[in-house]
């Protein structure tokens, strides 16, 4: 049985003894820190840094791997129910790591990391789901009103990605490689005027014009370099202050970056009429803050054919939300798959 089809019951219920609740240990996994908290809400988080690639460029994958899996298991307590927010693209019906470039860089071969878990700690039951899944259960927790349909969550940060769940039927639709929402490696459509300089653009999966060659936060890097704009390594230190200034290098490559991330959500409208609500995090979204919003919103706002008629401010108000730091918390999302995980399914 899988990982994530190994029980239905809610993360808190789980129970390894008659009357004995197990103890929930949940982590959030990326490429710079790695965050624990042992109790359940409210318990206390461990931020410790990450065994990736981005921490450790020098280390082979295999090395990494085995990192990974011996400090998570050095971790959870006996007997835990573990729940997993894993920043890769995974297998939500298997657990397999499809892959994940600030952790392992290019390596493409999928990686049966919810195994190693079982085999390492086998009296421990793992969950483990993608890190925009769990973000997604915590943005839609907090911000999903009475007869929302459907719900999106879309991260643009070191990488980019989207999960979209049902309500109604409490849902998170995986195709049969259970993968959902990968949009940061789809073709990123160059529509900008001038905007063909930029192609060619390299992607940390290995691939070149990807959405995220661009859109992504490395992403900004390269093309600020590809736009002779100096300082381009420091983008996200002077990025906003260069926008407060109006400086129009910096306007530039904010048009550029945004555009394929307005493209994207024109598309999601247009081909499903009853997604509700879409909230908008990562660190490129929140360090851009108020710019970035503007941005996409403008271009939502402008009519490109009788499909798309243009987005007023109240429409969009009530049907786009841009998180803030720390108002979209992965840690807290998994902690609710419980009750997501009968539904996660081809």
């Amino acid at each position: 049985m899988s990982p994530v089809a190994a029980s239905q019951d809610p993360i808190e219920d789980h129970r390894t003894a008659a009357g004995a609740p197990a103890t929930t240990f949940a982590a959030d996994i990326g490429g710079t820190w790695v965050r624990m908290s042992t109790g359940g809400p409210g318990a206390p988080v461990e931020r410790v840094p990450s065994p990736s690639r981005l921490r450790h460029p020098d280390r082979s994958t295999a090395r990494l791997r085995a990192d990974m899996v011996e400090l998570l298991s050095d971790r959870v307590p006996a007997g835990a129910r573990a729940a997993l927010s894993f920043g890769a693209a995974i297998d939500h019906l298997t657990g397999t790591v499809y892959g994940s470039a600030p952790l392992w860089g290019a390596a493409d071969t999928p990686y049966d990391l919810a195994a190693d878990l079982r085999r390492s700690r086998p009296d421990v039951t793992w969950h483990l789901v993608n890190d925009v899944t769990a973000a997604l259960l915590d943005f839609a927790a907090v911000h999903a009103r009475p007869g929302t349909r459907r719900v999106a969550y879309l991260t643009v940060s070191s990488g980019i990605a989207l999960r979209i769940a049902d309500l109604e039927r409490t849902r998170i639709p995986v195709d049969t490689w259970g993968l959902q929402g990968e949009v940061g490696h789809l073709p990123v459509p160059l529509t900008d005027p001038g905007a063909e300089v930029l192609a060619g653009l390299p992607c940390e999966c290995g691939a070149t014009d990807h959405l995220a060659s661009l859109a992504s936060g490395p992403g900004l890097v390269r093309a600020a370099r590809r736009l002779g704009i100096p300082r381009a390594p420091q983008v996200a230190d002077w990025l906003p202050g260069a926008l407060d200034a109006n400086d129009p290098g910096a306007r530039r490559l904010l048009e550029l970056g945004a555009a394929p991330v307005a493209h994207l959500l024109r598309t999601l409208w247009c081909l499903d009429p009853h997604l509700d609500l879409i909230g908008v995090g990562g660190g490129v979204a929140e360090g851009l803050a108020g710019h970035y919003a503007a941005e996409i919103r403008r271009r939502l706002a402008t009519a490109t054919s009788y499909a798309d008629r243009g987005r007023d401010d109240a429409w969009l108000g009530d049907r786009l939300v841009f998180c803030g730091p720390g108002q979209v918390d992965p840690l807290r999302g998994v902690l609710r798959i419980g009750d997501w995980l009968p539904g996660v399914t081809p």
